[in-house]
């Protein structure tokens, strides 16, 4: 069986949205599957006191908006920074982790999917009627995934995966995990391959 990666991320992080359109790749080139781990970034930050970079200081926010663009454009990919920016991602999360118990061989495809959407729209990506339509789009049940938004099930969970993530030291996204290695961020993911071709060494 192959041994996975767990990729950590919010749908909101533009460096996780430019690391989803490639991870599986990466994983699958070394024999790896990837565990997708949906999160949100505000229960993170209130545990470590920090903040979206976009609400940082003038001029580190300035920069971090600019290096969205560079950074998409440099992985060869569109984007443009949604506004209002940063915003909540519950449901969306909530409709990812529903995902992965009826078909989770689809979850990838979720996930590169609704985060291109996104960083390209303008598109509502956290309403629940926006999701059913692309959970529909994918030839599922796009009714079941709405009412997954307010399932308490799908609630308790989300909150205990980020219980999971603050416990695990995590304090941005993505957050990738390979052997007990975390790599933090998109442009890590040369230093990953690397880890990852030299079997940890």
């Amino acid at each position: 069986m192959a041994k996975s990666i767990e990729f950590w991320f919010d749908f909101v992080s533009p460096y996780a949205y430019i690391a989803t359109q490639s991870i599986e790749q990466l994983a699958a080139k070394y024999d790896r599957t990837v565990a997708w781990k949906p999160m949100l970034l505000g229960a993170v930050f209130k545990s470590t006191g920090s903040s979206p970079l976009t609400m940082r200081p003038p001029v580190m926010a300035d920069y971090f908006k600019h290096d969205f663009i560079r950074s998409a454009h440099f992985a060869g990919l569109p984007f443009v920074l949604p506004e209002p920016f940063p915003i909540a991602t519950q449901n969306t999360a909530r409709v990812c982790l529903w995902l992965q118990d009826i078909e989770p061989g689809r979850t990838g495809d979720f996930v590169r999917q609704v985060t291109r959407a996104y960083f390209t729209g303008p598109v509502a990506l956290n309403d629940p009627a926006w999701l059913a339509q692309q959970i529909s789009a994918m030839g599922l049940d796009g009714a079941a995934a709405e009412a997954a938004c307010d399932d308490p099930h799908y609630k308790e969970a989300l909150k205990a995966q980020c219980e999971r993530a603050i416990a695990k030291g995590i304090f941005g996204a993505p957050w990738i995990i390979a052997d007990e290695e975390a790599f933090w961020g998109n442009d890590r993911l040369p230093q990953l391959e690397k880890w990852l071709s030299q079997n940890g060494v």
